[in-house]
């Protein structure tokens, strides 16, 4: 084991050190169709036009892994393809947290799965630690969490952090982010969340997984590259030793069907890359409209800056606001009611004859007097 993995295996549940994983068919012989394969008790006649389909596909399919290296600037070898980075968030939580022993923390306003899947373990408690609402946007606590993570009343295991921030949309200070990295080390697994990383101009920690063992790092194909309907993601990191446990010890046995890892392959040629830029570019700028729109629109309170693909906006009835849209056919999300969201609804930017009709629906709302 490398001096690396040293500095983490503590922070992994012990019987997933010991274990030993399930040798999938595929791990055993590694996929290759210029041999017959009756290794897997597989169909061997596909129906028409499934042709390939009756053969489980590779669990971590080569090809794939390093077309996702190339994008986000690592090895393969630093990457385990997930079914999106929800099923990420899942493995991560199973394998660090102890039932009934161990904590994890979370800063919300933050996306609402990482408490479930802690739940769902169950942790012994979700420690929050709510961001700092400072000059109209959203912080780190990083006093608060300093604090949580040296409280002996805890036993934290596991951080999220999400930058680009959801629901607030903004990024989390590129040094904040650091200084919890720093000192989270030794104590706890720093997951950093950066599904809208696209969207954003901070640069991103996969340049820093080398330097912080304890850093898991979360990637999609779901909103950049527009392929949410097939789940692919990846979790990345430093440490070969932790990615090998991730792949062999904890997946499920054969986690991405074939179709997905097509669809993958496809999204990663030059020329859909550069058009899923293109389309970037699109949604940040009629991000800048809608905000430009929101900020002189009567009833609207405040805007938050965003870094991502969707504004978090204040507003006067705002639920009020969420059932008239939904009247309508437009589904908004109502954060109305949760922590540190209060009188706040989050829209996803579509195009700009969607986003034109959501223009419509605020004026023709506020334009109305409260019943």
């Amino acid at each position: 084991m490398s001096t690396q993995f040293d500095q983490i295996s503590h922070l992994i549940r012990p019987h997933f050190l010991k274990m030993q994983g399930y040798q999938s068919a595929g791990m055993l012989a590694g996929k290759d169709e210029s041999r017959i394969f009756l290794n897997a008790n597989e169909n061997p006649y596909p129906l028409p036009g499934l042709e390939g389909y009756n053969r489980y596909p590779e669990p971590q399919p080569p090809k794939l892994l390093a077309g996702l290296a190339g994008l986000y600037g690592v090895a393969p070898e630093n990457i385990t393809i997930t079914r999106g980075a929800d099923e990420a968030i899942k493995l991560m939580t199973q394998l660090c947290i102890e039932p009934f022993q161990d904590d994890l923390l979370i800063c919300p306003p933050a996306f609402g799965v990482y408490k479930v899947d802690g739940d769902i373990m169950p942790s012994r408690k979700t420690v929050a630690v709510p961001l700092i609402k400072s000059g109209g946007t959203f912080r780190l606590d990083v006093a608060g969490i300093n604090a949580a993570l040296n409280d002996p009343q805890h036993r934290i295991r596991l951080v999220f952090l999400t930058s680009p921030n959801n629901p607030t949309g903004g990024n989390l200070a590129y040094d904040d982010l650091k200084a919890v990295i720093e000192a989270a080390r030794g104590r706890s697994l720093v997951v950093m969340d950066e599904t809208y990383a696209e969207f954003t101009d901070q640069a991103s920690f996969t340049a820093k997984i080398a330097d912080y063992p304890h850093l898991v790092i979360l990637r999609t194909l779901s909103k950049s590259y527009a392929l949410a309907g097939m789940r692919v993601g990846c979790a990345i990191s430093g440490v070969p030793e932790f990615t090998q446990i991730l792949r062999t010890k904890i997946m499920e046995t054969y986690p991405i069907p074939r179709g997905s890892v097509e669809a993958a392959l496809t999204v990663l040629l030059p020329e859909n890359i550069t058009r899923a830029h293109e389309n970037i570019r699109r949604q940040v700028a009629e991000r800048r409209r809608m905000e430009t729109f929101l900020k002189t629109c009567a009833g609207v309170t405040h805007v938050y800056p965003s870094d991502a693909n969707f504004l978090l906006v204040e507003m006067e009835r705002a639920s009020e606001f969420y059932a008239f849209a939904l009247a309508r056919g437009v589904i908004l999300r109502d954060f109305s009611a949760a922590q540190g969201t209060q009188d706040c609804i989050r829209q996803s930017i579509g195009t700009a004859e969607q986003n034109d009709m959501v223009m419509d629906l605020y004026r023709e709302f506020f334009a109305t007097a409260p019943a």
